[in-house]
Formats: C-alpha cells, sequence, structure tokens
C-alpha cells in the first residue's frame, strides 16, 4: 500500500478529501497527510480508518461545523508531522497526542477487531456465522 496514488484517489482518503474539498485545510496539508497515510496505512489499518472514516463523511456533511472542527485536529496533526519531518521546528503538542496517541491506534484497533468478528462470523470466507462455527 506505499503507492501514492492509491492514496489521492479521492475514495480511498475519506475525511481530508472532504476538507480539502469544502477548502478547510490546505492543498500542502492535504499532500503532507496523504503521503504519511500512503506510508503509514497498513491494510488493517486503512480497514479501521473507513470503520469510523465513512460515518464520519455523512456527519460532515450534514453538520457543517463538526467538519470545522475536525479541520482544526488535521492541521494540528500536520504541524506534528511536519515538526516530524524536519519542515517545522515548531513542536505541536495537541497534534503528536491526536496523531500517536488517538489516530493510528484507533485505526490499527479497529481494523483488528474487525478483522476478528469477519473471521469469527466467516464473512472473510463468504460464509455465514453458523458455518463458521461448524453448526
Amino acid at each position: 500500500m506505499s503507492n501514492h496514488a492509491y492514496w489521492v484517489d479521492y475514495d480511498r482518503k475519506i475525511v481530508c478529501n472532504e476538507l480539502r474539498r469544502q477548502e478547510l485545510i490546505s492543498f500542502q496539508d492535504w499532500v503532507y497527510d496523504a503521503t504519511s497515510c500512503a506510508r503509514r496505512f497498513s491494510p488493517t489499518s486503512y480497514l479501521g480508518y473507513r470503520l469510523w472514516a465513512k460515518p464520519c463523511l455523512r456527519l460532515m456533511h450534514r453538520h457543517p461545523p463538526l467538519a470545522k472542527k475536525l479541520a482544526v485536529v488535521v492541521r494540528w496533526m500536520v504541524a506534528d508531522l511536519k515538526h516530524e519531518l524536519g519542515v517545522s521546528k515548531q513542536r505541536h503538542l495537541l497534534g503528536r497526542i491526536v496523531r500517536r496517541g488517538i489516530f493510528w491506534p484507533a485505526n490499527l484497533l479497529l481494523g483488528c477487531l474487525a478483522r476478528l468478528v469477519w473471521i469469527d462470523t466467516g464473512v472473510c470466507a463468504g460464509r455465514t456465522r453458523m458455518q463458521a462455527l461448524g453448526r
């Protein structure tokens, strides 16, 4: 999943694409975010991301103030990323907390849980829960 074009696709980078479409984050910040995600997302963490990002997108459409608040948090995350990359000398503590303490761990955890549920229910093999349990 290290192909940058994979993440530039509108359907793949769900929340930040919408924030960019609404001009709530800059193109430059979007590029930093997309590049970081292209490097860091695994199939499991991307699955976890999609589990919360798709419903979040619907909420952003229904409640524009939510999109504005999320844009602030994304800008924090990008500020931390810029510091990590050496582009900015200024640290951003809130961005670091959100990015490293919430965003990435939550995506991975949700993705792992989804995979476990799918295996337990047999969804990944196209079977019903009863078939997966051997009943």
